[in-house]
């Protein structure tokens, strides 16, 4: 029967399309995604030049608190402009903060509808202070979702960098790789048996120092593709690095970019696969009295386009079917990942056709943002719900796939779902 219904179930829709007029979209604004990326870094001053909910509303990062300073621009500023103000904000934040080593300055949909030069700004304050002032022009309306705040943000980053001598030893950068849950720690921890140090995490563990100094690692790690893919292209460009296309999510996918790994840096085989036969044994032990809860179980995902492919192939590698898989906003090749595991892919869904699926489908547990989490909730469904907070641990590597499988029967198997469950 499902199959007869495949074009009616999340109907497939093609990558960078802007959202259908009057639906509910669950895709962020251009200014989230730049603070998405770039509010983490430390040693540097984030100032959001704009009204006074824009900065709360990027307060929150991956589910953490990032320091943010903001201009709290009013109608006064709207109609006079609020370049004095933005000044003063800058030299204030520069002068509690002395240690830091620039600024990003952020522009929201107030200061850009009404075409402030904060870029003059910028230049004399950073004159004066001696230090750097980046302008982020992330107004909301620039794009139609968060992956244009990514891709200026890389930028941006990008100018930051100074050429470096390499490292003699084996160096590596993490680039989209964003420290939701600690995967930074469990990653580094996986590379260093290899002998393999991490120097940057981008953006999840990264300093505005550290970043002046990427150009010492020998290769970069590649993360998520749809926001660092270019990024890495211009560093191999500029500098000479080659990158290569990881993921640490998944038995599978953890050992086959550990192998790969080595291979770049001439690491004796024998060594690669006591630290992967190790990895495994520990974790299947964990794992393994959840896994007949797993069998048989349909998921449905709804995620940020890196999640697709690696949530599936975790959910597969349990023993549960991926019934069907959206993106909020994807990229081709994410897409192609994602079809490796579920043949219904589609991009940003809107309400009614997520309500839809949840009927047709009719998934025993939803992965989806925080955002969307409580739809599937009122049809009585589990929800595994992303970004996971710090607690529930990270979900990379074998330590994250312990703490995957431990959160996915949690939730399968909590008593209030059967008080709950919906006629759908």
């Amino acid at each position: 029967m499902l199959s007869t219904l495949k074009t009616e179930v999340l109907p497939p829709k093609s990558c960078g399309l802007k959202t259908e007029p009057g639906s509910m979209s669950q895709r962020s604004c251009v200014y989230f995604g730049a603070r998405y990326v770039l509010g983490p870094i430390k040693e540097a001053v984030h100032l959001v030049h704009g009204a006074v909910g824009c900065s709360y509303y990027g307060k929150m990062v991956r589910g953490t608190p990032a320091p943010v300073w903001t201009t709290n621009m009013d109608e006064e500023n709207v109609i006079f402009g609020g370049r004095e103000k933005l000044k003063k904000a800058l030299f204030q934040a520069f002068q509690i903060d002395s240690s830091a080593k620039g600024a990003f300055v952020y522009l929201t949909c107030v200061s850009g509808l009404i075409g402030e030069d904060v870029t003059s700004v910028a230049q004399e304050v950073s004159e004066k202070v001696g230090k750097p002032v980046k302008v982020v022009s992330c107004p909301g309306f620039s794009g139609f979702s968060q992956s244009k705040g990514h891709e200026l943000s890389y930028k941006l980053i990008f100018e930051l960098i100074k050429p470096v001598e390499q490292a003699k030893e084996p160096v590596v950068n993490l680039i989209g790789e964003y420290n939701v849950g600690g995967e930074t720690k469990v990653i580094k921890e996986l590379l260093e048996k290899l002998g393999i140090k991490v120097h940057v995490s981008l953006t999840g563990e990264a300093t505005w120092s550290k970043i002046e100094t990427m150009a010492k690692a020998s290769l970069n790690l590649m993360f998520c593709g749809a926001t660092a893919e270019n990024f890495c292209r211009e560093m191999k460009r500029t500098f000479g690095i080659p990158f290569m296309k990881v993921s640490f999510y998944g038995f599978k996918s953890t050992s086959a970019s550990l192998r790969k790994i080595a291979a770049f840096f001439d690491i004796p085989e024998e060594k690669v696969e006591k630290v992967i036969a190790e990895g495994e044994k520990w974790a299947l032990s964990k794992i393994f009295p959840w896994r007949k809860y797993f069998y048989g179980k349909k998921a449905l995902i709804v995620l940020g386009t890196y999640r697709l492919g690696p949530q599936g192939k975790m959910l597969k590698e349990l023993g549960l079917e991926v019934v069907a898989a959206a993106s909020i906003f994807g990229r081709l090749d994410d897409h192609v990942e994602a079809y490796s595991v579920t043949s219904r892919v589609t991009d940003d869904p809107g309400d009614c056709e997520v309500e839809e699926a949840l009927k047709l489908l009719r998934p025993d547990i939803v992965l989806t943002n925080a955002r969307d989490q409580w739809r599937p909730v009122k049809f009585g469904i589990p929800v595994l719900s992303f970004p996971q907070p710090k607690e529930r641990g990270p979900y990379a590597g074998y330590k994250g796939m312990v703490n995957f499988a431990r959160d996915l029967y949690r939730c399968l198997r909590a008593p209030v779902w059967q008080l709950l469950r919906a006629e759908l």
